[in-house]
C-alpha cells in the first residue's frame, strides 16, 4: 500500500509540473514569483511548506531523540525567526517588487555587492538541497529499505522535474498539496499514533526544558544564531513572499508560517520523544520519524504518514532548487556582462540538483549538512541585508562586501577545520566578524560626516532595472 501511496503521490506532483508549463513560461514573472499573484492563504501555504523541510522534521526528531525535548529549539529558532519576519520586514521585502533576495541587496548596496550575495545565495541553496536530499533518502530507506543511492536518485528525479517545468507556480501549487499531506500525514496522523508511547515512562533528563544536560544554553543559542536568522533573512523565504500580491499578504504568511512551525515542532518532539520512550533502538537517530511513524500508525495510516513525510522534504527541496537557478541568472551572471534569461534557470534547476546530490554523497550526516548550508548563509548574508533596511545603519558598499566575504567564510572554514576557529561555534564566529566590520563602517561613515543612508535613497525609492 505504501508502494501505491508514493507512485500516487509522485505522478500527481509530475501532473502539476506539467501542467503549469505554460503559465511559469510567460515570462520571468510568471517563472520566478507567479506574477505575484497569492494572497495570504496560498502566501501561508506556500511559506509554512517551504520553512517545515527536512531540518523541521527529520533533523528535529534526530536531536529529541538524543538530546530529550530541548531539541525542539531547532524549530522553535525557525518561529522566532519567522515571527520577527512578518512583525518587522515581510512587509518591506515585498514592497521592493524584487525577484531574489540578491536584487534587494543589490538596491542597498550596488552591482558588486549583488554578485557577491548571490554567490552566497547559490553556496548554501546547494547544501540546503544536500540536505534535503539526504532528508528524502532517509524516509525512503526506512520505508522501503532502498539502499541509499537508488534512494537520493529517486528522491531527487520528480522534484527536479516539476521544479524546472513549472517554475514558482509548480511550486507553490504542489506546496498546497504538499502542505495538506504534511497536516494529515504528521500533525494528525503521526501525533495521535505516538500518544500512548509519549505518555510512556521517560528519564527526566529527556522531559527538560528549555535545556538538557546534553543541550545547555550556549546550543540554544547557536540555533537561534544558526536557524533563526536565516528565516529572518532568506532567499528561498523571500521568494515565497515576493510571489505575494501585496505586503499585508506577505506578513499573513510570515505569521502564519511561524505558527505552524511551532505546531509541527510540538508533533515531531512528541513522535520522537515516543519513538524513544517506546525503547526503538536506532542505529542511526536521523531514522527516529520515518521509523515511528511505521511502527506507531497501524497499516494503511502508517504508509500514508510515510509518504506525508517525504512529501515535506520535497515541499521545501523544490523551493531550493529554483532559488538557486534564478539567483544564479538574475544575480550572478550579470557579473560577467549575461543575461541568459529564465529559460536558462530550467537549465540549471537539474545541474544544480547533480551538484547537490554529489555534497549528500560527500557528507553522510545529515546534521552536519545542515549546519553546513546555514553557517555560509547566516554568517554571511544576513546581517548586511538586516543593516540595508534600516538606514541609520546603513554601511558603504565595499564594507558590507568585506562583511559578506569576511563571515561566511569563517564560517565555512571553521565548519570544515574546527581548529582554525580554536574550535568555537563558527556561525558565532563569523556573525561576529560581519558585525565588527559593519559597525566599522557605520562608524566610518559618521565621523567623515555623512550622513547614514545618503548613498542608498535613491536605490531604496524606486525597483532596480533588470
Amino acid at each position: 500500500m505504501t508502494a501505491v501511496f508514493l507512485a500516487t503521490y509522485l505522478a500527481a506532483m509530475l501532473a502539476i509540473g506539467i501542467a503549469m508549463r505554460h503559465r511559469a513560461s510567460a515570462g520571468e514573472q510568471s517563472f520566478y514569483v507567479a506574477d505575484r499573484s497569492y494572497g495570504p492563504w496560498r502566501g501561508f501555504a506556500a511559506l509554512a511548506s517551504t520553512t517545515t523541510g527536512g531540518s523541521s522534521t527529520i533533523v528535529c526528531a534526530a536531536l529529541v531523540y538524543r538530546h530529550g525535548l530541548a531539541g525542539v529549539w531547532l524549530d522553535l529558532s525557525g518561529a522566532v525567526g519567522l515571527f520577527l519576519l512578518g512583525a518587522f520586514l515581510a512587509g518591506r521585502v515585498r514592497r521592493t517588487g524584487a525577484f531574489t533576495l540578491p536584487e534587494i541587496a543589490g538596491r542597498f548596496y550596488g552591482r558588486e555587492a549583488r554578485g557577491v550575495a548571490g554567490v552566497l545565495v547559490v553556496t548554501a541553496e546547494i547544501a540546503w538541497f544536500a540536505l534535503l536530499a539526504e532528508a528524502s533518502q532517509t524516509v525512503l530507506t526506512a520505508t522501503f529499505g532502498i539502499a541509499p543511492m537508488p534512494a537520493l536518485l529517486i528522491s531527487a528525479a520528480v522534484f527536479v522535474a516539476y521544479t524546472a517545468l513549472g517554475g514558482q507556480y509548480a511550486v507553490v501549487a504542489t506546496d498546497l498539496v504538499q502542505y495538506a499531506l504534511m497536516v494529515a500525514g504528521i500533525l494528525v496522523v503521526g501525533t495521535i499514533a505516538s500518544a500512548p508511547h509519549f505518555r510512556a515512562a521517560l528519564p527526566a533528563a529527556a522531559r527538560t526544558f528549555p535545556v538538557s544536560p546534553s543541550l545547555g544554553w550556549k546550543e540554544v543559542f547557536g540555533w537561534l544564531l544558526l536557524i533563526g536568522l536565516p528565516h529572518l533573512v532568506g532567499g528561498d523565504i523571500y521568494s515565497k513572499l515576493l510571489s505575494c500580491r501585496d505586503e499585508r499578504s506577505a506578513r499573513l504568511a510570515a505569521f502564519g508560517a511561524a505558527a505552524s512551525k511551532v505546531a509541527f515542532g510540538a508533533a515531531v518532539a512528541a513522535i520522537a520523544l515516543g519513538a524513544r520512550a517506546a525503547g526503538l533502538a536506532l542505529a542511526n537517530p536521523s531514522a527516529a520519524l520515518p521509523s515511528a511513524l511505521l511502527a506507531f500508525a497501524p497499516g494503511i495510516l502508517g504508509s500514508f504518514a510515510a509518504v506525508a513525510l517525504l512529501a515535506t522534504m520535497q515541499s521545501s527541496a523544490d523551493s531550493v532548487l529554483l532559488t538557486a537557478a534564478s539567483t544564479s541568472v538574475r544575480d550572478v551572471a550579470p557579473l560577467f556582462n549575461r543575461q541568459p534569461g529564465f529559460r536558462a534557470a530550467r537549465r540549471l534547476i537539474p545541474i544544480y540538483g547533480a551538484l547537490g546530490l554529489l555534497l549528500a554523497l560527500e557528507m553522510r550526516e545529515i546534521v552536519e549538512t545542515l549546519k553546513l548550508g546555514y553557517s555560509i548563509f547566516a554568517a554571511g548574508m544576513i546581517l548586511p541585508v538586516l543593516f540595508g533596511f534600516f538606514p541609520a545603519l546603513w554601511v558603504p558598499p565595499r564594507d558590507a562586501i568585506a562583511a559578506m566575504l569576511a563571515g561566511g567564510a569563517a564560517a565555512l572554514l571553521g565548519r570544515l577545520f574546527p581548529g582554525l576557529l580554536l574550535h568555537r561555534d563558527p556561525v558565532a564566529v563569523g556573525t561576529a566578524i560581519n558585525l565588527a566590520i559593519l559597525l566599522f563602517g557605520v562608524v566610518r561613515t559618521r565621523a567623515l560626516g555623512r550622513c547614514p543612508g545618503d548613498y542608498g535613497l535613491a536605490a531604496r525609492a524606486a525597483p532596480e532595472k533588470g
